[in-house]
């Protein structure tokens, strides 16, 4: 297996769970406040899809679709939750589910385009991310890494308030 197939292979991993993690979430654990100094389920979800949003616009230069197909107007939020901020802010805020599946299937197709037309040649060619020239290779990795983390992160909070976090 090549580099290209593996990676391929890992967003299809990635994304099976991240879908069996977010395809039943009952309204009581959704909507649930945050846990000690764990955000809500709806928080975590938009910074996850949010990540994979800014890694995808990282990798292509292109705009995140949350500024460039008017997410933020939808939802009303000039930003997402980011890494190092306070996230205190959020708990207030209404997530519509519905929404948020739809933002995340924006970001599943925009995902999939962009992993149709990588080539070998193409992970190597470096882009300004923790430094001035890393490789988009790296990204990648950070993206797959970043949403198996909050996948594992809101199956764990369904588990503690009752339903069935991970499908296995």
């Amino acid at each position: 297996m090549d580099t290209l197939e593996y990676l391929k292979e890992q967003i299809g991993s990635m994304r099976s769970l991240q879908e069996s993690v977010l395809k039943e979430i009952s309204d009581e654990a959704y909507n649930h406040g945050p846990l000690g100094t764990i955000s809500s389920i709806g928080v975590i979800w938009l910074h996850m899809v949010a990540g994979e949003d800014g890694f995808l616009s990282i990798i292509t230069g292109d705009e995140t679709l949350w500024e460039s197909k008017g997410w933020k107007d939808r939802f009303g939020l000039e930003k997402t939750p980011n890494f190092g901020e306070d996230w205190k802010k959020y708990e207030e805020v209404v997530l519509p589910i519905e929404l948020l599946r739809e933002y995340t299937t924006a970001v599943k197709e925009r995902c999939q385009q962009i992993l149709e037309r990588v080539t070998l040649e193409s992970l190597d060619e470096t882009v300004k991310f923790f430094t001035d020239s890393d490789p988009k290779s790296s990204v990648w990795i950070l993206l797959v890494g970043h949403t198996l983390l909050h996948a594992g992160e809101i199956s764990a909070i369904k588990g503690v308030l009752g339903d069935k976090g991970l499908p296995f």
